[in-house]
């Protein structure tokens, strides 16, 4: 599981239980170490995401209040708007399924959405030629060392997660070697964009090679931490090279005239205020371009005050004005939305980063001129929130399976507590559960009836578990089971973090006819450690979206029917991927294992 989509299920299973020890977040991932727990909500933490306690963590909020918006914002700043309600988004590059939960955001939403640095899917690009600043720099690069080296010997410290910084790596090699009439060799290490993970690369591959003459650098910590590697070496005959110009460090290094010769800055002030000339464009009732490209520009010692200026507060952004392109846009008027000002929201991938930080504060005084409210949050955040958001969907649709008379099983978990909430004014069903949540939102509806199992009480979770369950299915069969879970995939079928919470949920697979799995898209394609049952026990999974379409096909392959809860096919009803010959909602007679 990669780190966004750990994140992710660490602040969903917060809004689900309000505090945690590391060893039950551990647990109920599953396959992750606790030391990687502890080093995730650190991280969390410090992004203003949770909050520590004494032994564990815990959602921000008193107990049982959802999950607030929360901001990591520049010292001296406080935004705190929520980024549920917002008019427009600007989403950075993220990887794994954390940026697909943010990008079907915006997409389900229907509202201008810019993508930040690198394309995404359904966004329009804002930002440079990521591959042109790289080119531009190593012809830049070849220029200042022909004649200095007969033999270039270049270390690439990179960030592999994310195509544009692959991009720009790839493009610095390309210029370099067209520009440079030497031999050229090159060795590239993943520094993460993060100072101490490319600062060990770094020494590493100095050490293994101490005749590097060449450091490229993918960002500004990349570059600062080969230069720092390289002078803990001793090595004297170094150049440095940097895309990014993200901060004053960088800038100091650039101005200092040692290692770094030069940089090709990508302007993160011009980059936050542009996306909001842009959207709000957009929210006036103007179109969404098909790309926003910004521009770069090659900074050297000697070129650094066209673009910058040092005072006593610092570095701060101040283009001269023969530079074209970096002039600010005519106001555009924006109506308000619901009695309010228009509101982007911004999703940044490090909100402590230095490009982020001088991002947001150009989004914000550029707000500020266009009388816009500017929304932050981290997107651990966004992604908790839009998976919550996708779970009610889910449960919705789940709850349309539903029937006047059925008896259905429901099991523990958040889905499970929503599909509760739905079926508050069903009619004439039974619902059996061995959740003490579900039993308190259906106890005294209506014409819902409810039957608690037997069990031990799982106390955290709080649900009964255990044999002792079982012992109300000898006399029972239900017409539906709906099961909320922690993994399902086809090779493994649908499991759960904790032992007893599977078999619990085995137990209600064998004595339904029809068996519902409802699980969101970061569910889909995981596997938890304990598997409920084989995959040709689940009727139907009902999902949305956002799940792979390879992994969709697998669980039709095998016989599982697929609902997508997000989606209309037009005449009301959701779609549906059914094996071949199989009715919705087979019914078929289970025996108790």
């Amino acid at each position: 599981m990669i780190k966004a989509e750990r994140e992710a299920r660490i602040l969903a299973i917060l809004s689900e239980v309000g505090v945690a020890s590391i060893h039950d977040l551990a647990t109920r991932l599953g396959r992750v170490s606790e030391v990687t727990v502890r080093r995730d909500v650190t991280r969390l933490a410090s992004d203003g995401a949770l909050r520590r306690t004494h032994g564990g963590v815990a959602r921000l909020g008193a107990p049982g209040a959802p999950i607030r918006v929360d901001v990591a914002p520049a010292p001296s700043e406080d935004i705190g708007l929520p980024i549920d309600d917002t008019d427009a988004i600007v989403l950075p590059p993220l990887e794994g399924k954390g940026a697909e939960t943010l990008r079907l955001m915006a997409q389900r939403r229907r509202v201008p959405f810019l993508a930040e640095s690198a394309p995404q899917a359904g966004g329009t690009y804002l930002g440079s030629d990521n591959h042109a600043a790289g080119h531009d720099l190593g012809v830049e690069a070849a220029r200042h060392l022909a004649g200095r080296i007969d033999a270039a010997r270049i270390l690439i410290v990179s960030l592999e997660a994310l195509p544009n910084t692959r991009a720009r790596c790839d493009g610095f090699i390309e210029g370099f070697t067209e520009g440079f009439s030497g031999n050229v060799r090159h060795w590239r290490v993943d520094g993460r964009g993060l100072f101490h993970a490319a600062l060990r690369a770094s020494l590493d591959a100095l050490q293994a090679h101490p005749d590097i003459n060449v450091l490229f650098g993918v960002n500004d910590h990349s570059i600062l931490a080969a230069l720092e590697a390289a002078e803990r070496l001793g090595l004297g005959e170094v150049a440095g090279f940097s895309v990014g110009g993200e901060g004053g460090a960088l800038f100091d290094a650039l101005l200092s005239g040692g290692k770094l010769v030069a940089c090709c800055a990508l302007f993160p002030e011009l980059v936050g205020a542009r996306a909001v000339d842009v959207l709000a464009t957009a929210l006036a009732g103007g179109s969404m371009p098909a790309e926003v490209k910004t521009p770069h520009a090659i900074l050297t010692r000697e070129t650094l005050d066209d673009f910058y200026r040092r005072d006593d507060s610092g570095w701060s952004f101040a283009p001269s004005p023969r530079h074209a392109g970096f002039a600010a846009a005519a106001a555009t008027p924006v109506p308000q939305r619901r009695g309010r000002p228009a509101r982007i929201g911004f999703v940044p991938h490090y909100p402590a980063h230095d490009w982020y930080r001088n991002m947001q504060k150009a989004m914000q005084h550029r707000a500020d001129e266009l009388g816009l409210e500017l929304a932050v949050a981290a997107p651990q955040a966004g992604i908790a929130r839009e998976i919550r958001a996708l779970r009610h969907v889910i449960a919705r649709a789940a709850a349309a399976e539903v029937a006047p008379g059925d008896t259905i099983l429901v099991n523990h978990g958040e889905v499970s507590l929503f599909l509760a909430d739905e079926l508050k004014g069903a009619r004439d069903i039974t619902v059996v559960t061995n959740s003490l949540d579900v039993l308190e939102r259906l106890a005294g509806r209506g014409d819902v009836k409810v039957i608690l199992t037997s069990g031990e009480l799982h106390t955290k979770a709080r649900c009964l578990v255990g044999p002792s369950l079982g012992a109300l299915f000898e006399t029972l069969r239900v017409d539906k089971a709906f099961l909320a879970v922690d993994g399902i995939s086809a090779r493994f079928g649908p499991s759960a973090a904790d032992e007893r919470m599977a078999l619990a949920a085995r137990r209600f697979v064998h004595a339904s006819r029809t068996v519902y799995v409802m699980a969101d898209h970061s569910l889909v394609g995981q596997d938890a450690n304990h598997r409920i049952v084989a995959l040709d026990r689940v009727d139907e999974l009902i999902t949305d979206s956002g799940s792979l379409p390879a992994d969709r096909l697998a669980f039709a392959s095998a016989g599982t029917g697929i609902a997508i809860a997000d989606e209309e096919t037009g005449n009301g009803e959701r779609p549906a991927i059914r094996p071949a010959g199989r009715p919705p909602a087979t019914r078929r007679p289970e025996a108790i294992a």
